[in-house]
């Protein structure tokens, strides 16, 4: 086997392992990634606005403490789910015994089902026998949390801009287009 087919044999499953774990945002995944999209956007301009030294605005509504806060829960929520399932899948003998192929494939398998649990469709590997107690509850506990856990918080990020009055652009406005190649392009030109 060449080098390059090998790579892709690594690189393939790992980059949609790491897809569905950033909370299938990417366009065409399954599941629930409009509010992950949101998310992540509000954390972006907070970001930005930090950059800059501006208070943060979106869609020109100001993003306050609890905005963020809420953002950052829908973010780390399902994450933490997926890791505390898998770290005790793996402390469980068990757990461990579902699995067919022991080893790194054993450990991707049982990564991959509470990925999946926390962020997709909730599909296992065919090498783990998920159809046991352990599993049943760990990934229905995993499921609940990566669904409803992040469900929570985006209608409390919805409520409380949906609260706010509307800011009105000021000459201190950065629109999100000036932060980026517009900028870099007038400075080159000058």
């Amino acid at each position: 086997m060449d080098l390059t087919r090998a790579t892709l044999y690594i690189l393939l499953p790992l980059s949609l392992l790491v897809l569905m774990q950033v909370g299938e945002v990417a366009p065409g995944g399954a599941g629930s990634g409009l509010y992950g999209l949101l998310a992540f956007a509000v954390v972006a301009v907070f970001l930005a606005g930090l950059m800059v030294g501006r208070t943060p605005e979106l869609l020109g509504k100001r993003l306050g403490a609890f905005e963020i806060r809420m953002a950052a829960l829908m973010i780390l929520l399902p994450s933490l789910a997926l890791l505390a399932g898998t770290a005790l899948a793996c402390l469980l003998p068990a757990a461990r015994g579902a699995v067919a192929n022991p080893g790194p494939h054993g450990f991707s398998e049982i990564l991959y089902a509470f990925s999946s649990a926390a962020n997709n469709n909730g599909s296992a590997f065919a090498g783990l026998s998920a159809n046991q107690l352990f599993y049943n509850l760990a990934l229905a506990a995993c499921m609940a949390v990566g669904r409803f856990g992040v469900m929570i918080p985006a209608l409390a990020l919805a409520g409380s801009l949906a609260a706010r009055s509307h800011t009105p652009e000021t000459e201190g406005t950065l629109p999100a287009l000036m932060l980026g190649p517009i900028v870099e392009h007038v400075l080159w030109l000058s």
